[in-house]
């Protein structure tokens, strides 16, 4: 038997939103659903501030799209680039860089350089396992704010210095 009352189908399109409802998981806004996934989208704007800080007449370029063989920024300055690369913690603590490999042997092969940059905590495994894929064409630092903006653009321009022209 077909039902003909139309208020059951169009109920669900009338209904107000109540408070307290939540929305299934495959509504809600990819990147938001945890703690380290909201403190990563601060952390990234607060990079990119900076960015637009100490180099104003640079291109900066954004990687929207999550993925872990690409850097989430590219810097363009003077012609010459750097991949920026951020990563966020919630504890102080080691930072082992488990999830750079695939970033690493990708920019390995491209010849590209690049800066991690961390929130908090120790980075010198990370910096080991950097160093023995890439050499000096990497840098791994802890920025936390505008008060590390120095050490940021000592790893840039070191690395602009040795970087080849960006096409």
């Amino acid at each position: 038997m077909i039902d003909t009352s139309f208020y059951r189908w169009l109920r669900p399109l009338l209904r107000r939103r109540r408070r307290g409802l939540r929305a299934p998981e495959e509504f809600r806004p990819r990147g938001t659903s945890s703690k380290i996934s909201r403190l990563s989208a601060r952390y990234d704007a607060e990079v990119d501030a900076a960015l637009e800080r100490l180099w104003p007449k640079a291109r900066v370029y954004h990687d929207r799209e999550f993925t872990r063989d690409r850097a989430d920024f590219l810097l363009v300055v003077r012609g010459r680039g750097v991949m920026i690369e951020t990563k966020v913690k919630s504890d102080p603590g080691l930072f082992r860089g488990s999830t750079l490999p695939p970033l690493l042997d990708r920019l390995q092969r491209d010849g590209r350089r690049l800066v991690v940059l961390l929130n908090q905590g120790d980075p010198t495994p990370a910096r080991e396992l950097v160093a023995a894929k890439l050499g000096d064409k990497a840098r791994v630092i802890v920025w936390s704010g505008p008060a590390d903006d120095a050490a940021l653009c000592e790893a840039v321009e070191s690395l602009l210095k040795q970087a080849t022209r960006h096409a």
